[in-house]
């Protein structure tokens, strides 16, 4: 029996540093929340103040929030999976209509993901 206990201690302990890793995978949302969030310090400080003016404008006359991340590496995840936790995550867009938009770059992976709220499906197409 004291063997059983032990697989189940050692086997909860492995899942716990398992869960803890996962979430250092993800940035923390900075505080105050932005719309443009450049981990890689790729954008000028002017082009992501021109970009958060435009972001911000758009939300305001649309109620739809759309969110910029810059990383450099989105590490074992799949892109699309990675970009729908971190909006998750930080709450991109209004909850109880889900029309949030993350556009995320893994600028050395080399891939870039956008990730909708089922509340934007079909309607976000129209903006490119």
């Amino acid at each position: 029996m004291a063997a059983h206990k032990n697989f189940f201690l050692t086997l909860s302990l492995l899942f716990l540093c398992f869960w803890a890793m996962a979430q250092n995978d993800f940035p923390s949302q900075p505080s105050p929340p932005r719309l443009v969030n450049d981990f890689t310090q790729t954008l000028k400080p002017a082009e992501i103040q021109q970009l958060e003016r435009k972001l911000v404008a758009y939300n305001d006359s649309t109620s739809t929030q759309v969110s910029i991340v810059l990383l450099r590496s989105v590490g074992a995840y799949d892109i699309g999976d990675y970009a729908f936790q971190l909006g998750d995550r930080w709450g991109i867009g209004r909850s109880d209509v889900d029309n949030g938009v993350l556009i995320l770059a893994a600028i050395e992976d080399r891939k870039v993901f956008i990730a909708t709220g089922y509340g934007m499906e079909g309607s976000f197409q129209m903006l490119w």
